[in-house]
């Protein structure tokens, strides 16, 4: 089952009734009422915009709006809860029934929650897997590990991060939310040891693609029987268990140098251009490192890309509820 930690779902205007306008920002031209917007970040992501001139409703909000049911994120069997819950918030009164009959999913962020012991290492096996650097962009950005695809055209891009859950949510910026949760120690724990897998789908074409749907209504993206995760890795790594040769001084000197720089080729060439000089041509330096880290991405073995699969799957985590 398909489970997400952000939805922007566009409805009819109609389907929202009883707007605080306390709440509620409005948008007025002519003396008319154009738009009410309400946005609010703490202590969970929430947008709602009524736009009388296009006739939209628009909602967007995260899996905290679950509170102590967080880890259970947005999915197909919760999805009615969401809504209920920001009803209960009493800013407006939202008709339930009416957004899951025409609601549209324009935006989502989709994910899974996976136990790991060691964020690093895997990281680590996973960046030394990404066979083609020009194709995927592999980079630390705080302490998220982000693979992205490299392309132009909006529709094919992805991007797919990596965190460690636990750390993150224990973040000043989720104080508030953990204080408005019943059991704040429960919830943590049950992030414990987990790592986020997330990919954001920007667009409702990147939802088709990704999700093997032909319209992006409500229940179509939540009951979608696709991996797009696993899909996104599977092509992003090289398959494994081609064997490379073993190499010379030459070749231990670099990959030294390129485990010094964690395999991250953008660290490799920072490095090396504070010792050339500046007559020379840094792309023909890199190229022996370019070379050494695609072989030693071919020589992934296949216990590191199965235990992506059995993450991602859905097995692993099997295993340890059995257990």
């Amino acid at each position: 089952m398909l489970k997400f930690d952000k939805l922007k779902i566009i409805s009819t205007i109609d389907n929202i009734k009883n707007i605080n306008e306390n709440e509620f920002q409005s948008i007025i031209r002519d003396g008319i009422i154009k738009e009410q917007k309400l946005s609010i970040k703490s202590p969970y992501s929430l947008y709602i915009e009524a736009d009388y001139t296009e006739g939209e409703l628009v909602i967007e909000f995260t899996g905290k709006i679950l509170k102590d049911d967080y880890p259970s994120l947005i999915n197909k069997d919760n999805i009615r809860i969401c809504l209920s819950n920001i009803n209960e918030l009493g800013f407006c009164n939202l008709n339930i029934d009416g957004i899951l009959s025409d609601g549209e999913v324009v935006k989502a962020d989709v994910c899974q929650d996976v136990i790991h012991p060691d964020y690093k290492d895997l990281t680590k096996s996973i960046r030394a897997g990404v066979a083609n650097f020009n194709k995927y962009l592999v980079r630390n950005i705080g302490d998220n590990f982000i693979i992205e695809k490299n392309v132009q055209t909006k529709s094919y891009k992805r991007r797919l991060t990596i965190y460690d859950k636990q750390q993150e949510l224990e973040r000043a910026s989720n104080r508030n939310f953990l204080n408005c949760v019943d059991d704040k120690d429960k919830l943590l724990s049950s992030f414990n040891g987990t790592l986020r897998f997330e990919m954001n789908l920007n667009s409702k074409e990147q939802l088709r693609q990704c999700l093997n749907i032909k319209d992006t209504s409500i229940y179509s993206v939540l009951n979608s029987n696709a991996k797009p995760l696993w899909d996104f890795l599977d092509k992003a790594i090289v398959d494994e268990g081609v064997e490379t040769a073993s190499g010379n001084l030459a070749d231990l000197k670099n990959k030294l140098l390129l485990e010094h720089c964690d395999y991250d080729l953008v660290k490799v060439e920072a490095l090396l251009r504070k010792y050339c000089s500046q007559k020379t041509h840094i792309s023909q330096v890199m190229k022996p490192y370019r070379a050494l880290a695609e072989k030693l991405s071919n020589n992934l073995t296949p216990s590191v890309k199965q235990q992506l699969r059995n993450l991602l799957m859905e097995i692993v985590i099997m295993i340890g509820i059995l257990l």
